[in-house]
């Protein structure tokens, strides 16, 4: 065995590190779910029916980004409150506010497709005056509305059952039913040829499929949430929860929604300027910032249920841990796809079926500039879940505005007017690094006008002033090592206590190495002692299997809780 100056005792990410990696793949599929079958039917359509089909799904995307701000709104806005509430262990709260989140969806799809089928013919023409144009835009447009309601529901509900602790199951569901569109996409376009009308269907039909798988979760009682219609014994309760929801989802929605305006406005100043041929190059850029766009909101996304369980348990390094990680992968992965298109943007045109010299003269100069964007988006919308996720919602507020309108479209009328065409694709640009900006000004003035409250960017009250030790051990360790080195730490507590809180923390981590040893598992430990008044608080999070609290014995303490969050042991005790 190691010695123990072997060991650097101190705090490490490796179990916030871990648990965000866990996730990252079903988050991203899940923000993504919708987007991703835009982009497989702009894709084939491009390919099987022809660029005008093409250039009409990107017409009706402000429509496709509505629906997806819905689903933060209600999805995301209900997950962060589900999971704040599962790391206080309070089942109620988590349930409820599910059920709300759940039965304002389906009022909303109601309303939704009555409203559109009234209105489709004006709304068509509200987004293109083209005649060719707008009827593959109708086309494409009826099926979007007849599925509404599974659109809006499948992948909100993946947010919840995501924060339920079943990430996989989460993304195999988005698996699913993207490749049934994909499949579909391919049988209704080319035996049957459907035309555009065919690849939309193709995606109801994944989406149908994918929520009647969805709903099984709800029946298995392994899983901890449930529908719970208790809430509508209480009006007020009911409408309590809904603006709660609606309070902590908002900034994330709106950032979405004026991307939707964004989109609208951009559309109409390219069909002014360069007509058909520029919608085309439109249509890509779209689809290439649509992609870019829904990474970066799930790889953020990632980070809000982690960092909502951290907020709750006051701890500030955690939370760090799990910001950085997040940056490193979004920078990472947002600058690869801009080398890429930088290097060869007549590949990414021809993946959507642009093929002339016409197209490609507009298509080419468009990615290149447009794609120089995208390490700024990946910060600006990584910061704006990060402070909704710390509930900083003004100031996520503000930078979803910002970020949306208020430097994109003065600055695509001034640059249009400059430089034609090539100053909407500019826009783009300074919009993302503008964001930045204003958010470092905005972050430097509530430092300093916080009297000392915040001490650096995370804007977050530190709570080291309590926080008396915290390191990480791993099952390498021996209870008389990690024993002799809180009995060192913690030299100056009464010594009654410091003995209390030592064989306590034995006991666990007896209890968790033993428990991971049986089924073949190492096992890694957060320890953090707080002091609150006259107790002492020792928070233990380990990775691994659920404990059983029955079988452990906790007689030295006054008081021993347990959950399990995120698929992490959290247990608190009292001395």
């Amino acid at each position: 065995m190691k010695k123990m100056s072997e060991y650097t005792l101190k705090r490490n990410g490796n179990i916030i590190n871990k648990k965000y990696l866990e996730y990252f793949v079903p988050t991203v599929l899940t923000a993504m779910a919708n987007n991703i079958a835009v982009m497989v039917d702009s894709i084939l359509v491009g390919h099987m029916v022809g660029s005008t089909s093409m250039a009409a799904i990107n017409l009706l995307s402000p429509v496709i980004q509505f629906y997806f701000s819905m689903t933060i709104l209600f999805g995301l806005g209900a997950s962060t409150i589900i999971s704040y509430a599962k790391g206080k262990n309070d089942k109620a709260t988590a349930d409820k506010t599910f059920t709300v989140a759940f039965i304002a969806l389906l009022f909303l799809s109601a309303v939704l497709m009555i409203v559109q089928f009234l209105l489709l013919d004006p709304i068509a023409s509200i987004f293109t005056s083209i005649p060719e144009l707008k009827r593959e835009l109708i086309l494409y447009y009826i099926p979007v509305i007849a599925g509404t309601p599974f659109s809006l529901l499948l992948p909100s509900v993946v947010h919840c059952i995501r924060s339920d602790g079943r990430p996989n199951f989460a993304s195999n569901l988005i698996i699913l039913s993207n490749a049934v569109n994909l499949v579909m996409d391919i049988v209704l376009m080319g035996p049957f040829h459907m035309g555009i009308i065919g690849s939309s269907i193709a995606t109801v039909i994944g989406n149908v499929i994918a929520f009647f798988m969805m709903l099984t979760h709800f029946k298995d009682r392994r899983n901890t949430l449930h529908f719970d219609f208790s809430i509508f014994q209480s009006i007020k309760e009911f409408f309590g929860k809904l603006g709660l929801l609606f309070a902590t989802g908002v900034s994330g929605a709106l950032g979405t929604l004026l991307i939707t305006v964004k989109m609208f406005y951009l559309n109409s100043m390219v069909q002014n300027e360069a007509g058909k041929d520029g919608m085309v190059a439109m249509s890509v850029i779209s689809m290439c910032q649509i992609f870019v766009s829904a990474f970066v909101t799930g790889a953020s996304q990632t980070m809000i249920p982690i960092v909502s369980v951290l907020l709750g348990e006051k701890d500030l390094t955690g939370i760090q841990y799990a910001f950085r990680k997040a940056v490193l992968i979004l920078l990472a992965a947002s600058v690869a796809i801009m080398l890429v298109i930088e290097g060869v943007p007549e590949f990414v045109a021809q993946i959507f079926g642009d093929k002339t010299a016409q197209e490609m003269s507009f298509v080419v100069p468009a990615l290149r500039i447009s794609s120089l964007s995208f390490p700024g988006l990946a910060l600006s919308f990584l910061l704006m879940y990060y402070f909704m996720a710390t509930k900083k919602k003004f100031l996520s507020l503000t930078i979803s505005i910002v970020n949306g309108i208020a430097i994109i479209v003065p600055c695509a009328y001034v640059l249009s007017e400059i430089f034609g065409i090539t100053g909407i694709w500019l826009t783009l640009v300074v919009a993302q690094y503008g964001t930045l900006l204003f958010i470092a000004v905005m972050v430097f003035v509530i430092i300093k006008r916080s009297n000392g409250r915040y001490k650096n960017f995370y804007l977050i009250e530190s709570s080291k002033d309590n926080e008396l030790l915290s390191f990480s051990v791993n099952s390498a360790l021996s209870k008389e090592e990690i024993a002799s080195y809180m009995t060192e730490k913690l030299a100056d507590i009464d010594y009654q206590a410091r003995e209390k809180m030592i064989l306590a923390t034995a006991e666990v981590l007896a209890f968790v190495k033993e428990l991971g040893a049986k089924r073949g598992k190492p096992v890694e430990t957060d320890i953090r002692v707080n002091r609150e008044g006259n107790d002492y608080i020792i928070l233990l999070r380990s990775n691994g299997y659920e404990i059983k609290m029955a079988e452990m014995h906790h007689t030295i303490c006054k008081s021993f809780d347990y959950t399990r969050v995120l698929g992490m042991n959290q247990i608190k005790i009292v001395v």
